[in-house]
């Protein structure tokens, strides 16, 4: 099974030997996937629709992997028991609705290890739940796909270190303290989208323009603050690699 590059991120943040549930799982690729791969002890593949679930049925059996795919018509965890999955997989769907299946049946969260997100809106609320919820994030990642962004999260059971600040609840932390490139284009690439909103709005002398204009002052500080994080790792970076080069004796 050969995946888009969504959908490649996604299943590269599934832990090895997990037992997975992936929620909303369309089609079923990426269970499909990571059924080929050997990658899970247990797959339980779970959809709200009848229609995908149908033909993720169909997927799984011409790839031969029935046997080891359970699916499932399910609202969120619904029919998921307590214990079968240590991870979830969530993956395309806004983050408002992530936010609310993980909140929904705590019994079944309590059994969770790890949580796979990738949420397609509201970013900053899917943070701030996975922190509520007593989980830390591990690790972020990011792939541009038909010239849209997308972001997906693995967290772990656990608390935080670091407190986050609003904007890293907004535009995460882990890629800017890495200076992933791709990263860095997409935080210009909303720089310039945002200053632009601003800009034509301030032909506009109405109250709720004023308003507006403030607002999107506010997302412009917090992206220039995370650029600055980002800028330090990428400078940071370059000076480890011209160092590397000069060499010292050691490895």
């Amino acid at each position: 099974m050969e995946l888009s590059g969504r959908l490649q991120m996604n299943a590269d943040l599934i832990p090895e030997g997990s037992a997975v549930c992936d929620i909303g799982c369309d089609h079923g690729y990426v269970s499909i996937y990571l059924a080929q791969k050997e990658i899970c002890s247990r797959i339980i593949a779970m959809d709200v629709n009848p229609g995908p679930l149908e033909k993720a049925k169909k997927n799984i059996e011409q790839a031969g992997c029935s046997g080891r795919i359970d699916c499932r018509l399910s609202d969120g965890m619904e029919n998921l028991m307590p214990g079968e999955a240590d991870t979830l997989l969530i993956a395309g769907m806004g983050g408002m609705l992530i936010s609310r299946i993980l909140k929904e049946h705590k019994e079944i969260l309590e059994k969770v290890q790890t949580l796979v997100l990738q949420p397609q809106s509201d970013l900053a609320k899917v943070r701030k739940t996975i922190h509520m919820l007593g989980f830390w994030l591990e690790e972020e990642r990011i792939c541009k796909e038909g010239g849209k962004y997308y972001f997906a999260f693995r967290a772990r059971r656990g608390r935080e270190g670091k407190p986050y600040t609003q904007a890293e609840y907004e535009y995460g932390r882990i890629l800017a303290q890495r200076g992933d490139l791709l990263y860095g284009e997409y935080l210009s690439a909303e720089k310039d989208k945002t200053e632009h909103i601003r800009d034509k709005l301030r032909h506009t002398k109405t109250e709720s323009a004023k308003e507006r204009i403030k607002e999107l002052t506010h997302i412009l500080n917090g992206i220039s603050e995370t650029q600055r994080c980002f800028e330090r790792s990428t400078n940071g970076n370059r000076n480890d690699n011209d160092n590397a080069g000069k060499g010292n004796g050691r490895l």
